[in-house]
């Protein structure tokens, strides 16, 4: 209900895709949203539901230029399945450096759009040890990408 209500403030919007993920996805130790910029050129995290609870990093931002793979693949096929994220062709470019700061073992990212336009993803990772996420949990995260991008469309989520 909190996903539907226009009215829920910013940061409760936020929380609350955050946690309908976890809910959703087993394994999710991390889940976090992403907004990217204009030109597709950066992703900036916009919130983090993790084991330390919830926070929006104001600092916290990716470049195409230093992930390439990454925002290829994810700009093309608009998900990432990544039980090996270490190993994975469009996820292993974070192993050295983000994977081993944060334990990262999977990842699994969906795009959610504003106007059909790509405008962020949602991001769940598993620490610690691979996950066994499947069909049932991706269709899971393309559900909720799909009730986000309604969301997007009728706020401005930076804002």
């Amino acid at each position: 209900m909190t996903l539907a209500n226009p009215d829920v403030a910013l940061p409760d919007f936020l929380k609350a895709v955050c946690l309908a993920v976890r809910k959703a996805i087993p394994n999710a130790d991390r889940v976090s949203l992403w907004q990217f910029d204009e030109g597709n050129e950066s992703i900036t995290c916009l919130a983090l539901l993790n084991t330390e609870g919830f926070s929006q990093p104001s600092n916290l931002v990716y470049q195409r230029s230093d992930y390439p793979d990454y925002f290829d693949a994810i700009l093309e096929k608009l998900s990432i399945l990544a039980l090996d994220a270490r190993n994975h062709p469009d996820t292993s470019c974070f192993a050295e450096g983000y994977f081993e700061e944060e334990s990262v073992h999977s990842m699994m990212d969906y795009v959610f759009d504003n106007a059909f336009s790509p405008f962020g993803i949602i991001c769940c990772e598993s620490t610690g040890q691979c996950a066994l996420w499947g069909d049932e949990e991706v269709n899971e995260l393309k559900r909720i990408a799909r009730i986000v991008s309604i969301f997007s469309n009728i706020r401005h989520l930076s804002n």
